[in-house]
């Protein structure tokens, strides 16, 4: 079994660095507070989305290969929902003509992106799992 650290994962030039992570959290939460309940409803579907992901992402390192390609679709369908649901929280922040940056900020290398909204996915709800003390 292999051990893993946050160093390992910060080695990684294309990854959502935690700081990185929790300023653009910090920024949307503030914007999802002014945009009223419309808007916290799409982001509590976001969240659950997250959830979810996250914890078959979690899973994925302790999986063998077999394990791996059963939930391989699985797993790719909920990071395609947790995008889907991001990018309707987007759209209705724009519409308020509310800051999008943040959005640049996780997106801005379009071959990275999908991993970075990933990346963003699993700090969202490692902020939900340590506040549920």
């Amino acid at each position: 079994m292999e051990l893993y650290t946050y160093q390992d994962f910060e080695k990684k030039k294309s990854g959502l660095k935690f700081e990185e992570a929790d300023q653009i959290y910090s920024e949307l939460v503030g914007l999802i507070e002014i945009a009223g309940p419309k808007v916290e409803n799409y982001w509590s579907d976001f969240l659950q989305s997250s959830v979810i992901y996250a914890a078959m992402r979690g899973k994925w390192l302790l999986l063998s290969n077999e394990q791996r390609a059963e939930m391989d679709d699985q797993r790719t369908s909920q990071h395609d929902n947790v995008i889907h649901t991001l990018n309707i929280v987007k759209r209705y922040l724009d519409e308020h003509d509310l800051e999008s940056s943040w959005y640049e900020e996780l997106t801005f290398n379009p071959v990275q992106a999908r991993k970075r909204i990933g990346d963003f996915a699993c700090y969202v709800s490692y902020v939900y799992g340590v506040n549920a003390r």
